[in-house]
């Protein structure tokens, strides 16, 4: 998926900020590249608790949000990809979540300006099921305290999101009728590119922060078609509405 993008920075035409910037590899010491994600609803920022309205006009109240992101890459001048294979938990109840991953410098000395990027929304497949989430440690996004209501037990894997919330009957009504989207399958493992308008260049003992930002209602009313939340119920696999939300969802990121 390409999409044409506006950077917002203290350089704005890059879209990038440098905190920590030195040349050269010291101490072997890598580079980073951070993905800091905002949420909109269709247009309007929001967050966690606001009350917004779908497409019948009946009030919604998103309640939980959490995702995860995974092996961030960057694309070279060549064209090679560099995976940084990470995870990251990406948590909404805040105002913006943020995914790390982590160059290594000796890679850095041959790859260091990139023009794309790209992350997976979900657990990578051999990460994702046969591990025994007690033998990372607390800190990693997998482990049994990292991953906070993200594992799921019956299936022995994690859900790749985990969007809960109310909404109401009709128009004016109570806000009370539960919806969860819990994807959580390897067939619902969906990757987001971006190719960049300026590239960026990293170094060792830098870090390069990258703004994004979710449409949260276009993952519920989006490219693939509109999801009736109220009639979600508890969706998690292989089903329709799993299927189109993880394709509306994957649709849903814009590079501010």
């Amino acid at each position: 998926m390409k999409k044409s993008i506006l950077l917002k920075s203290i350089l704005p035409i890059f879209g990038v900020i440098t905190l920590f910037s030195v040349t050269g590899c010291r101490d072997k010491d890598p580079g980073w590249i951070k993905l800091n994600t905002s949420l909109n609803w269709h247009g309007v920022e929001i967050v966690m608790g606001d009350t917004v309205f779908d497409n019948q006009y009946r009030p919604v109240r998103p309640e939980k949000l959490y995702c995860y992101i995974s092996d961030i890459s960057l694309r070279d001048l060549d064209g090679e990809w560099i995976n940084t294979s990470s995870i990251s938990r990406l948590d909404f109840t805040v105002s913006t979540a943020s995914a790390l991953g982590e160059i290594n410098c000796d890679v850095l000395k041959k790859h260091h300006e990139f023009d794309a990027i790209k992350f997976g929304l979900g657990v990578p497949s051999e990460m994702n099921q046969g591990v025994d989430p007690a033998s990372y440690p607390n800190s990693h996004p997998l482990s049994v305290s990292g991953s906070a209501g993200m594992r799921w037990d019956m299936d022995n894997s994690y859900f790749f999101v985990k969007h809960e919330g109310k909404l109401a009957a009709e128009t004016g009504g109570v806000i009370e009728i539960p919806f969860a989207l819990h994807p959580a399958t390897d067939a619902l493992y969906r990757e987001i590119t971006f190719e960049l308008s300026q590239n960026i260049i990293i170094h060792s003992e830098e870090i390069e922060e990258v703004f994004l930002e979710l449409d949260l209602g276009s993952a519920i009313e989006g490219t693939f078609g509109d999801i009736d939340l109220s009639e979600v119920g508890h969706s998690m696999g292989e089903v329709p509405i799993a299927i189109m939300f993880v394709d509306n969802i994957t649709d849903a990121w814009t590079l501010k």
